[in-house]
């Protein structure tokens, strides 16, 4: 039957309508839709024309066609729900409102289609139509929306399905597109219309959900048909300024689940959506979609930064809210949906590993405008990649020297030093955060902070985790040099010196003994370091909350495996705050804060004994720094000669001479001269652990590290000043003085290597024969003179994180009051305390001869053989106990916490990269600029 023919009972009473159309950059579709909207069989009671700050001529077009007097003009940056106020405030109040993108064409019977199924029940409060892609007008795009748990905007159709009547039946549904969008002016009003926090994406699916749980309902009307070109969407309406970013409908799509999930499953789908978001940017970087991961760590942090926003806009539907969730439960997608979705994309991956023929490629093509886009060019005469990039080429050669140092280290289970192995899955990082039944019963405080970034890391690494510390520890010159090469970008123009000063200070890391010794805590600090400086550099020169809060994550993470680099960073804020006075004052407070909330109650284990900040991730192995070592940018221990960094030191005190960089160079100095500070007062204090009262001199790697990094510094600030004024000779002689540091510092390297003690294989803390033992193994290092620390160890020795594992619970005091009975005086008591703590075993790996003969005097002891020289072992006549005990329950919920705070602080601190305006674009804006003017 003929449309117009159609018995249509609302015509005897016709509902008013005010129909809205929204328009932004839209000249490329406005003609047709101004047409199609001019031979409707029903036409709207009342127009409105909104035009949000055009530059396309926009504005001109619809008012040439609807009349000046019904076209109003919004500023720029102005969403789709505050034009439709806009409009509104213009309109006769109606019945109903229809809403139109500039975008979208109807067809002559959509509005009255629209309202056949409008009129047709009290309830239903709004209505979309069937929409079809444009120009395809037969592909359907949308029959009604819905979303999943995820934040995934959900149609219900398959990709491409056309159009063959399939859905021409009206349903009810969660939201409909707002183009078409057809509402009854009173839900509007009682609404309060789209959520402004929604100024594009999201608004339809939330003001459904909110109509829904209002007690109305949102339908389908297949029978009204409109195009849709989707431009916003698909990246096809030309962009602006004010434009919302690339990631916002992701944010508006965990926005919109945010605020609208019930309250009781409010936390957990928090939780949910954080990490998965986590996971789909590790998934995007994974399929080399840099952009799309950066898009999600923005979206993600807009999101979760905003507390107070989230709060407001559940309250504001709590208001309005009658119907329970569980009875609006069938309108959103099924919980399984998401998982679906992700095993067809797995699929479609393998298939396409699986048979690359079956995937379209191309070649390298010229983008010049006077060549054919089918001719390839000629690249025979382009310069290498190595000659464009020297700065890749200065990488990728570390990484071969790397691999070079590293010979005998490739394999699992690096260990050696100060470096304990690692766990055989993450599970063990895991569980020392939230296990409360830990297998040592001394197991009694929190676990180590950098616990988290590992556990966090070594997801993707399940199985075998020891790959990150290695990565850490054998790349940890490229890794160092990456991070000072972009500090350097910060600090100078100059290309040649900033590769010269980053390649310096990668070097140093492994000069001085960090990497060999097994210094996990003092690699990763340094590799962060510079990452701190930048970050500061960059909010002394534009003050802000993001870079504040990023300053102190980044002080956290260094502190977590350093904590004396707590001390360090704290210090540099006092440097910052003295050059830049009250103007950053605020900004530094928080990045002061930071780290002791993210370090939170196991930074205050550490700090009652404040010395003992200077144990650092693994074994607190002692140091032998001199005053002479430290001011010559060395730990003590194995590495490289002192005199290679008295040229450096030489020309940094240079660098104070050149007046225009003298400013910076001094600042330099001052954190040169922290870090030496800091260095020498390690060298003249000892610090214990919990085990005993053994003194343990420290190992000042990390200070040392910022003092030799300041006087790069400073020498890169006054190096381009330098370059101009010296003569040629004087240039020659600074330049080869310059370069002795690090030439000689990657000589020492190689030709050491990185092993020894670090090793590759099962780790050797006790012997295997006691490793195979039921119980555990009580080591006793150090000598009756200095002290005598003890270990309990469990199985073939602790992993990393495990070393700090133990406390100040009853059953440690009991434990050590008879270790040091069984060192003075022992007693059958004595030992029968050791095996109730599951202890069957002594082991002294360097037995000092007191302690031997004490322990020999001890009862219920009996020898044992030993693994090497030098070493003894004593093992219990009687069978030890349980060796298990159960932590307090709150540590599982401070960890917990602290977890979920690192995870904000991770999305925080990623590097993201924002898409720019597109160069054509600018050169429009610029024209349109100009022909205003």
């Amino acid at each position: 039957m003929d449309e117009t023919q159609t018995t249509r009972h609302w015509l005897d009473a016709p509902p008013t309508v005010a129909a809205v159309l929204v328009s932004h950059n839209g000249a490329t579709w406005l003609p047709k839709v101004i047409a199609s909207l001019g031979s409707m069989f029903f036409a709207p009671t009342a127009w409105q024309v909104v035009d949000v700050a055009s530059t396309d001529g926009s504005a001109d077009m619809l008012r040439d066609s609807f009349g000046a007097g019904r076209v109003s003009v919004a500023p720029s940056g102005t969403g789709f729900g505050d034009a439709v106020r806009l409009a509104l405030e213009s309109l006769p109040r109606t019945d109903w409102i229809w809403l139109l993108h500039d975008d979208s064409s109807v067809l002559p019977g959509t509005l009255s289609g629209l309202l056949d199924t409008a009129t047709s029940a009290p309830d239903i409060a709004v209505v979309g139509p069937k929409i079809r892609e444009w120009p395809s007008l037969r592909r359907l795009l949308e029959v009604g929306l819905t979303i999943t748990s995820t934040g995934g905007r959900e149609t219900g159709l398959e990709t491409g399905e056309p159009d063959a009547g399939q859905h021409d039946r009206e349903r009810d549904v969660l939201a409909v597109n707002t183009a078409g969008m057809l509402i009854r002016r009173d839900v509007w009003d009682e609404l309060g219309g789209f959520d402004r926090r929604l100024p594009l994406h999201g608004d339809d699916i939330d003001f459904g959900w909110r109509v829904a749980r209002a007690g109305y309902r949102t339908r389908t009307a297949p029978t009204a048909v409109l195009f849709h070109a989707e431009a916003s969407r698909r990246g096809t309406r030309r962009r602006s300024r004010s434009d919302v970013p690339h990631w916002e409908p992701r944010r508006a799509a965990l926005y919109t689940l945010l605020v609208n999930t019930p309250t009781p499953f409010f936390l957990f789908q928090s939780v949910r959506l954080f990490i998965g978001s986590l996971l789909r940017v590790m998934a995007f970087l994974i399929g080399k979609d840099p952009e799309a991961a950066s898009d999600e760590l923005l979206a993600l942090r807009s999101a979760y930064t905003h507390p107070i926003r989230l709060f407001k806009g559940r309250r504001q539907r709590a208001r309005t809210a009658i119907r329970p969730h569980r009875e609006i439960r069938g309108l959103l997608a099924p919980y399984w949906l998401p998982y679906q979705h992700g095993y067809d994309i797995a699929r479609e991956t393998i298939t396409a590993l699986v048979r690359p023929e079956a995937v379209a490629t191309v070649g390298r093509r010229s983008t010049r405008p006077d060549e054919s886009p089918d001719e390839a060019v000629d690249l025979e005469d382009e310069p290498s990649v190595l000659a464009r990039r020297p700065w890749f080429a200065v990488v990728l050669a570390l990484v071969i020297l790397s691999l070079f140092a590293s010979r005998g280290l490739f394999g699992a289970g690096l260990h050696g030093g100060a470096l304990p192995a690692s766990p055989e899955s993450a599970y063990g990082w895991w569980s020392l955060l939230f296990d409360r039944h830990r297998e040592l019963p001394t197991a009694s405080v929190l676990a180590p902070v950098f616990a988290i970034p590992l556990a966090l890391i070594s997801i993707p690494l399940w199985f075998h985790p020891g790959i990150v510390v290695w990565t850490l520890m054998l790349f940890a010159v490229p890794l160092g040099a990456l991070s000072a090469h972009r500090l350097g970008r910060l600090l100078s123009p100059h290309r040649g010196i900033r590769i010269a000063v980053a390649v310096t200070y990668g070097l140093s890391i492994v000069a001085m003994g960090a990497v060999n010794q097994g210094r996990i805590g003092t690699v990763v600090a340094l590799i962060v370091l510079p990452i701190i400086v930048n970050t500061a550099i960059q909010l002394a020169e534009t003050p802000g909350w993001q870079l504040g809060l990023r300053v102190g994550i980044w002080i956290a993470v260094a502190a977590a495996f350093a904590p004396i680099a707590l001390v360090l960073g704290l210090g540099g804020l006092l440097i910052l705050l003295y050059a830049e006075g009250r103007w950053v004052s605020r900004y530094l407070l928080a990045a002061a804060g930071v780290p002791l909330v993210l370090l939170g109650p196991w930074l205050f284990q550490r700090a009652l004994r404040p010395w003992r900040m200077w144990w650092e991730a693994g074994f607190p192995v002692p140091g032998s720094a001199t005053a002479l070592d430290v001011v010559l940018g060395r730990a003590g221990g194995v590495s490289a000669p002192g005199w290679l960094t008295i040229g450096l030191i030489v020309l940094a005190v240079l660098a104070l001479w050149p007046p225009r960089s003298r400013l910076g160079v001094e600042l330099s100095w001052l954190v040169a001269l922290l870090g030496l500070a800091v260095a020498l007062i390690g060298t003249l204090v000892t610090y214990s652990t919990h085990a005993g009262p053994a003194s343990i001199e420290p190992w000042v790697g990390v200070p040392v590290v910022v003092w030799i990094g300041g006087l790069l510094s400073a020498v890169l600030l006054a190096a381009p000043e330098a370059w101009r004024k010296l003569s040629r000779p004087a240039l020659v002689a600074v330049v080869v003085v310059a370069l002795v540091l690090p030439i000689g510092s990657a000589a020492w390297w190689l030709g050491r290597g990185n092993a020894d003690p670090l090793d590759i294989g099962r780790s050797a803390v006790v012997p295997v024969f006691l490793a195979d033992r039921p119980g555990n193994t009580l080591v006793l290092t150090g000598t009756v003179a200095k002290g005598v620390d003890y270990r309990v160890v469990d199985g073939d020795g602790p992993y990393l994180g495990q070393e700090a594992i133990a406390g100040s619970s009853p059953a440690t005091k009991e434990l050590t009051a008879a270790v040091r009975r069984v060192l003075a005086n022992a007693t059958a008591d004595d030992i029968r305390v050791l095996s109730a703590h599951g202890i069957d075993a002594i082991y002294a790996p360097a037995a000092d001869p007191e302690v031997a003969r004490r322990v020999d005097g001890a009862p219920l002891l009996a020898p044992a053989g030993s693994d090497s020289p030098g070493s003894r072992v004593w093992t219990l006549t009687i069978k030890p106990k349980s060796d298990s005990a159960t932590a307090p329950m709150w540590h599982p919920i401070v960890s917990g916490v602290q977890v979920l705070a690192w995870l904000l602080a991770i999305v925080l601190t990623a590097p993201v990269r924002r898409r720019e305006l597109e160069p054509l674009l600018e050169d429009a804006l610029l024209e349109d600029e100009g022909a205003t003017t």
